[in-house]
């Protein structure tokens, strides 16, 4: 029987291996004896208060110059009127609203061309989640920004517009005396002596525009918790965010002056733009209509994109037609931007508890619900197209496509696609047979250039190959090859999937990076310079001052060079934006500077191979089903008032990846990249051990850690041509991996060992 020995590179992996978690297992016990980096609410560390989270943002902006801004949108109710609560004092009277922008400024694509995404939370400031989770996602998308290939294109071709404390008056006095579950606005609209000191104010998310008194969905009581407001838009705070929708969504997509008159009329799917309002608690996900169980003309890509979300969360439909409708909510803002504004509107019900425990935060709701934001965020050119069409479910690049003398001529890629995986996901709930039950018809790579970019002549596109024809997921291959060799340097490659009738998916990324070598011996072929590839080891555009979370599985992920373009400069907003970071009042009156300075984007070389045309016809992989009618609607519901007691402290991941790139352990395959470990579906985690990205206990001069894991050309040299050797090398090599796993066994017991004696000693 033949013996396998394991080569010197395999050998020299596993006990980097041991380095790596070793190094976790250090970070895991000394990271709360640190100070914290920002202000948290009293009893939840892990998440920050109104304090630390105006500090987080300002910072970002800071750290990242290039990617994000603050723009000042308003002032809240107490600002604007220069009072205060005399029975829940605040430091000051009133606080300033603001946005934070996060987009690549020196992308090719102006403001103008690029998708729109706002997400506001805070309205409803005893729900504690909302503002952290969006401010996670802020930092999410900023610090896999060049290590992320579908992050980076996000950012490249979209405005990510984040508000994230919409009530910042109320959230002061909730954080302070979270006896009172505040949930509305401070303006006492006559309700003092008449209402009990807790019941004064306006609910915004009742004070929209549409549907606005409707008796059904709101209280025209002032001490009532949904007390819509003396008129529709009668709060400041409702105010900015509605003028500043207004300024960042496109008014030429349909915006519509009487859109009640309208409501029977879909918008069609050339509007863009993404909205979505983040509330706690009930697990649900809720898009128009909300003010009726009724279903919008717009249901088909409202209701697909919902479903799609809830692959990744798990959350049920709050909608129109749905069986978990629980009732309406009018002048809602959802209800608004979709019928005013024609926007993609959606919303979360996050959670369980109004004061969400932490432990069940950091391992649940954080990642499955980043993983729907960034998921939307995709769509957010064509929200009303893309999610009808088929996902991509796994895409693996391997380099054991053609080679020629050692070195690498083409990339194999496989890739897994599916029109009905994420759509019908939902247990209990019928399929959605209007988008979900169309088949795959095709699949297509795209080298260098995101389908959205393409330009016919210019470009490379391929056809990929059935391989497998699965009933559900057909599986497709192709293998990609340079004749003259890839340039060197970074390469992406996406894959974009259509069904029967005509409707892609939203593309997905994966890059690979290629090292120029000198041919080893001399051939017929001239003797120039031949690429190989060779994993990469995530250089990123500049240097984080935040850590990344450690993944957890083998896929790495990262940036596409693209297409080179005429590099145009990014308007900025029409509102200037805030640079100067406050005190740590979140009320200071920042200094304003102006918005983002293009540069010049740099070419990249890309291969002379030309690409197969695409037939006029294609085959339909996957089956083909009768449509029917399903149906839809929305809330802003908030059940439990008791609070939750739990606290455990957020850890934040800083270990070194095992993978040529870093991103968060709880992102899913969204933008999978060179994969040999096998189709990474994803479903929501329950496991306790998935750490959180980022969060209120890290330091922010704390720097990526290393990837340890990247092979050299040499390491690749050796896992080519294994050395040979004998029974006595054989025992010899496995007695040294038993003794090196030994070690790590005992260096791991030690740390434990310490860092258990250490916590002795905390106070």
């Amino acid at each position: 029987m033949a013996t396998t020995v394991p080569s010197r590179h395999r050998l020299r992996r596993d006990l980097l291996r041991c380095v790596v978690s070793l190094a976790a297992i250090a970070i895991a016990f000394t990271v709360d004896v640190d100070a914290a980096q920002y202000d948290t609410i009293d009893g939840y560390d892990c998440f920050r208060s109104l304090e630390g989270m105006t500090k987080s943002m300002f910072d970002l902006a800071e750290s990242y110059p290039d990617l994000s801004s603050v723009v000042d949108i308003g002032d809240s109710y107490l600002k604007s009127k220069n009072d205060n609560n005399d029975d829940y004092p605040l430091p000051q009277n009133g606080y300033d609203i603001y946005a934070m922008v996060i987009t690549a400024s020196d992308s090719p694509h102006p403001s103008s061309a690029k998708g729109k995404t706002l997400i506001i939370s805070g309205v409803h400031p005893r729900e504690y989640a909302p503002p952290e989770l969006t401010m996670r996602f802020a930092e999410s998308l900023l610090s896999n920004y060049q290590s992320d290939a579908d992050i980076t294109y996000i950012l490249d071709h979209t405005e990510v517009h984040i508000i994230f404390q919409v009530n910042p008056d109320s959230r002061y006095i909730t954080e302070k005396y979270p006896k009172t579950f505040w949930r509305k606005n401070q303006n006492p609209d006559n309700g003092r002596g008449n209402c009990k000191a807790d019941e004064i104010g306006v609910d915004l998310n009742r004070n929209f525009g549409f549907r606005w008194g409707d008796q059904d969905g709101a209280s025209d009581d002032r001490c009532d918790s949904t007390y819509h407001g003396r008129g529709p838009g009668s709060e400041p705070e409702t105010r900015a965010v509605v003028d500043y929708a207004k300024e960042i969504f496109p008014e030429e997509q349909g915006r519509r002056d009487d859109p009640e008159g309208s409501m029977n009329v879909a918008f069609g799917e050339d509007n863009t733009g993404i909205f979505v309002d983040v509330h706690a608690p009930g697990g649900y996900i809720f898009y128009p209509w909300g003010h009726k169980d009724r279903q919008s003309p717009d249901d088909d890509a409202l209701q697909a994109t919902a479903r799609k979300m809830s692959y990744y969360n798990g959350y049920v439909l709050w909608a129109g037609g749905q069986p978990d409708f629980q009732y309406a909510a009018s002048g809602d803002s959802s209800d608004y931007m979709y019928a005013a504004l024609g926007v993609a509107s959606f919303g979360l019900e996050l959670g369980e508890d109004f004061y969400e425990n932490c432990n069940l935060f950091e391992r649940k709701v954080l990642p499955d619900n980043i993983s729907a934001l960034t998921y939307l965020a995709k769509n957010a050119k064509k929200p009303f197209s893309l999610p009808k069409g088929p996902d991509i479910i796994s895409l693996d690049l391997s380099d054991d496509g053609t080679t020629q003398d050692g070195v690498q001529y083409g990339i194999k890629v496989t890739t897994v696609a599916s029109d009905s995986r994420l759509v019908n996901s939902i247990s209990g709930y019928p399929d959605f047979t209007e988008t979900g039950s169309q088949g795959v018809s095709e699949v297509r790579v795209y080298l260098d250039v995101h389908p959205d970019d393409f330009k016919e002549g210019d470009d490379l596109t391929w056809e990929m190959q059935l391989i497998d024809n699965d009933s559900e997921e057909p599986k497709f291959e192709l293998e990609v090859i340079s004749a003259e060799g890839f340039s060197s340097g970074r390469h992406t490659l996406y894959v974009q999937a259509k069904d029967r009738d005509g409707y892609f998916g939203p593309a997905t990324g994966a890059f690979f990076d290629v090292e120029i070598r000198p041919t080893k011996s001399p051939s017929l072929a001239p003797t120039t310079d031949s690429p190989s590839l060779k994993p990469t080891s995530t250089p990123t555009r500049r240097p984080s001052k935040k850590p990344s979370a450690s993944p957890t599985t083998a896929t790495p992920s990262a940036l596409p060079t693209g297409k080179p373009s005429t590099s145009r400069p990014t308007k900025s907003p029409s509102r200037s934006p805030v640079t100067a970071n406050p005190s740590l009042s979140p009320t200071g009156n920042p200094t304003r500077a102006p918005s983002y300075s293009p540069t010049t984007a740099q070419p990249s070389a890309s291969p002379t191979t030309n690409p197969t045309k695409s037939p006029s016809a294609s085959p339909t992989y996957g089956p083909s089903r009768n449509p029917s009618k399903s149906p839809t609607g929305q809330p802003t519901a908030s059940p439990s008032d008791s609070p939750s007691t739990s606290n455990p402290t957020s850890q934040p991941s800083t270990a070194p990846s095992f993978n040529p790139s870093t991103k968060p352990s709880f992102y899913p395959s969204l933008s999978p990249s060179i994969n040999l470990s096998g189709d990474p579906s994803y479903q929501p985690s329950d496991d306790p051990t998935v750490e959180p990205a980022l969060g209120p206990n890290l330091s922010q001069n704390a720097n990526p850690q290393p990837n340890l894991l990247a092979p050299t050309s040499s390491d690749s040299a050796e896992e080519l041509t294994p050395p040979s050797t004998s029974e006595a090398q054989v025992t010899e090599t496995l007695r040294s991996e038993n003794a090196s796993t030994t070690t790590c066994l005992s260096a791991a017991v030690l740390a434990l060992s310490a860092s258990a004696l250490s916590l002795l000693y905390l106070d």
